[in-house]
């Protein structure tokens, strides 16, 4: 498999070498372009492709809000933006692009009504300016949120999590070429298996319980009013503070020993809700990370949101339907991925 199209396109009047040509200048880089990197991450990041041009007697540099398009094999993969392009003793270009998903970095201020996953995501991308599409129509509806100053990404994120909550079901934001669309993971569950003695050629398997808690507490503080007025007033008198608290706890604590996670309660929340929020919570929290990365040969459906049977016969284990939580293609003779995957049902990291 070879490069089909590599092409930069003048985005701006101020690089056209003919203003009548609305179209802009186009250049063909498949002769000058190397060490292709493309990658996609489910923690709401754009995707990102990077690259090196080597220069000749005719030099091209990429200026910055260029528009780059990259097909592999005759499959589309990349069609996005320059947004860093660095120029070097060696008489090489080094390119950093993002594709439009890099615009719900923007920042702004909402009052959101109750509504869907789709409803945020329809209303973010037409502010940006950006082609979208909703894959997956989402039922559940979120409650109304104020969002002052924060970015696209973090308030579709916001109603993400809270759907996923309630319904278990994990959605989230890819860049299908120049579409921003909205799905739902898996978004494929691959047919191929990845195996010690197929296409994998490396593996790293870790587990860690740096972020678990066993012991969940939720506090409710209570403070006494004073009659005094003073510079310290608004600091905690211990003579009029106390602490109620509702707790949960796993089993886990006869391995892991006790590991106590503390929280506020929910507003108006009373016992039996401090309660049902320490359980909640608890389900959360108690359970080992298990993070699994993948080398091995390149496949263009191997990106974040799709799902990949891995079999490594030195751990003895064979896990189906494994969620690619991001990926990194690097493309040439040598075609290969390395993908993050996350062992179990939490297909979101960071939330």
């Amino acid at each position: 498999m070879t490069v089909t199209t590599f092409k930069l396109k003048r985005r701006s009047n101020m690089y056209r070498k003919s203003k009548s040509n609305g179209k802009g200048t186009t250049y063909d880089l498949r002769q000058v372009v190397t060490n292709i990197k493309w990658s996609t991450d489910l923690n709401f990041s754009a995707g990102e492709l990077t690259f090196d041009l080597i220069q000749n007697a005719h030099q091209i540099i990429p200026y910055t809000g260029d528009i780059i398009t990259f097909r592999w094999d005759h499959h589309k993969i990349f069609y996005g933006y320059v947004f860093k392009y660095e120029v070097k003793e060696d008489n090489t270009v080094s390119v950093t692009c993002y594709d439009k998903s890099r615009y719900l970095k923007n920042q702004d201020s909402i009052v959101w009504q109750s509504g869907t996953i789709a409803d945020r995501f329809n209303n973010v991308c037409k502010r940006a300016g950006i082609n979208h599409k909703v894959v997956d129509k989402p039922t559940h509806k979120v409650s109304a949120e104020v969002c002052d100053g924060k970015t696209y990404f973090d308030m579709v994120k916001s109603a993400i999590v809270k759907t996923r909550i309630a319904t278990k079901h994990m959605y989230y934001i890819y860049c299908n070429y120049d579409v921003v669309e909205l799905r739902r993971a898996p978004y494929k569950k691959l047919k191929i298996i990845i195996g010690s003695k197929s296409a994998m050629t490396g593996f790293s398997y870790a587990v860690d319980i740096n972020n678990t808690a066993n012991v969940v507490k939720v506090i409710q503080k209570d403070t006494k009013k004073s009659q005094a007025k003073s510079a310290t007033a608004k600091q905690d008198d211990p003579k009029r503070t106390s602490f109620k608290s509702a707790s949960a706890a796993g089993k886990s604590s006869e391995q892991w020993g006790k590991l106590q996670e503390t929280i506020n309660k929910k507003n108006k929340a009373n016992h039996a809700q401090m309660v049902k929020q320490a359980k909640d919570e608890l389900r959360k929290k108690n359970r080992a990370n298990k993070e699994l990365t993948i080398d091995c040969i390149g496949h263009i459906d191997l990106v974040a949101g799709n799902a990949v049977t891995i079999k490594i016969n030195d751990l003895g284990k064979t896990l189906k339907n494994c969620p690619i939580l991001k990926a990194e293609h690097n493309f040439g003779t040598d075609y290969n991925c390395h993908l993050t995957m996350k062992v179990g049902a939490e297909w979101l990291g960071s939330s």
